[in-house]
């Protein structure tokens, strides 16, 4: 995202990870960074929808239940009329499987409103990345289908799940 133009959504789970992973940007000198969560009141999210509006930041972090909400939509229109948003990410992406079909149906509405909500003028959509490092393969699938990704070759694992920080 760093080295496409444009600005990048990143839909997260929960609050805290939104601000941890701004937080760790920060510690790597990269400060044009937003988050817009329910923790702000009413009108400071109106103030980052409209910085975000200007193009001035590389990431917008944001919950999934955003998009459903009428004002953020038309800042993500404003933000395409002035750059492109180069890439979508759902970060905990078993999320969408997990938690969409039960609690959290905006995760199940992912694919449909970034394609409609986050293309260029032209009509192109940004690409749709889904990351995630705990899905087992059926997981994987229902993320895939949910998304209305078609790839088949879309999915990407490891060769290996050794991670030398974790050890049992």
């Amino acid at each position: 995202a760093l080295l496409m133009p444009g600005s990048s959504l990143v839909v997260n789970p929960i609050i805290s990870l939104i601000q941890d992973q701004i937080e760790n940007l920060s510690e790597y000198g990269i400060d044009r960074c937003l988050g817009i969560s329910g923790l702000l009141e009413r009108p400071d999210v109106l103030r980052a929808q409209a910085a975000l509006i200007t193009g001035h930041y590389l990431f917008c972090y944001i919950a999934p239940e955003r998009f459903q909400m009428a004002d953020f939509r038309q800042a993500l229109s404003g933000l395409t009329r002035v750059v492109s948003i180069n890439s979508v990410v759902i970060d905990e992406a078993h999320c969408v499987s997990e938690w969409g079909h039960d609690f959290r149906t905006a995760y199940l509405n992912l694919g449909r409103n970034t394609r409609a909500f986050c293309s260029r003028p032209s009509g192109e959509s940004p690409p749709l990345m889904a990351l995630t490092g705990t899905a087992s393969r059926v997981v994987l699938k229902d993320i895939q289908r949910e998304l209305a990704i078609d790839d088949l070759d879309a999915i990407i694992t490891p060769d290996s799940f050794d991670r030398a920080e974790l050890s049992f």
